[in-house]
């Protein structure tokens, strides 16, 4: 007798994006209840929810006063008018930040873009891009996080990899025909906490190729499993800081590290993505 076919939980023209991406890698479960079953959060992410929103709302008030700047409004009576000193001590330290650097030929803050991978899309939101039609390609990243992570860790991340793929492959569009090329194109990681600990990953040719075979194969993986195949975390300590867990039975889990945390992947996450504009091809 043949197998009856699984149902299907993903259609082609899915949306997929780094956060889901990265959240599937560390727990499949995770990733089903959060983007394909959008269930509602029964738990607080962490055991003061008050302080994790309040970490949530300075990323994301820092990443607005940046993107306001940029575009040339006058932040400076609104930076001195807050009461809060971590904000501002952020911005203090972003005045810093030398842009001279960066290619002038198109600056584009907040940009988001949607590109085709196979059957489904892939989404990315860059914080700050600056590019040169014909020439060198950089994407800023505004990191709020306590910490500078490893270089080897920063190149092999999910975010590294998705945003320097997609720039690349939607980068004719934004030069006007010109392809952006990968050996010319780069991401700088900048660090509130560690403003004069900047990271660049520079791209390639080669590792364009690999993230675009990877990066199909993936949500092609995740977008034809059964829901069976969404398994838990290995790692439990990452459900201690999951508002999921007692959906999984793991309520009582403990962490042994405050860097297992999922506070980075919700700052960028508050948007509408039906609300992105995608690249035509």
């Amino acid at each position: 007798m043949a197998e009856r076919p699984h149902e299907r939980l993903i259609e082609p023209g899915f949306m997929f994006s780094q956060h889901s991406l990265n959240t599937y890698a560390r727990c499949p479960r995770r990733y089903l209840y959060r983007y394909v079953e959008r269930l509602p959060w029964p738990m607080p992410e962490e055991e003061d929810p008050r302080a994790y929103q309040e970490s949530l709302r300075k990323g994301r008030v820092f990443h607005e006063w940046l993107a306001r700047a940029h575009y040339g409004l006058d932040m400076e009576p609104i930076v001195a008018a807050t009461d809060d000193a971590q904000l501002a001590a952020w911005w203090q330290a972003a005045q810093g930040f030398d842009d001279g650097a960066l290619p002038t030929g198109l600056r584009e803050a907040e940009l988001p873009l949607v590109v085709p991978l196979g059957d489904y899309r892939l989404y990315a939101r860059f914080d700050l891009v600056a590019l040169d039609p014909g020439g060198e390609a950089v994407i800023v990243d505004w990191k709020t996080l306590e910490s500078v992570p490893p270089y080897r860790t920063l190149q092999r991340r999910m975010q590294t990899r998705v945003y320097l793929y997609t720039l690349v492959r939607a980068g004719h569009v934004l030069t006007g025909g010109a392809p952006v090329d990968p050996s010319r194109t780069s991401l700088l990681y900048w660090f509130a906490n560690h403003p004069n600990d900047t990271v660049t990953v520079p791209y390639t040719a080669s590792a364009y190729a690999r993230d675009h075979a990877d990066l199909l194969a993936v949500v092609e993986r995740i977008a034809t499993q059964p829901r069976e195949a969404f398994v838990l975390a290995d790692d439990s300590r990452l459900c201690s800081r999951c508002n999921y867990r007692t959906l999984c039975g793991r309520g009582d889990a403990v962490s042994l590290t405050t860097e297992l945390t999922w506070l980075d992947e919700d700052i960028d996450e508050s948007l509408d993505l039906d609300a992105v504009p995608e690249i035509e091809f």
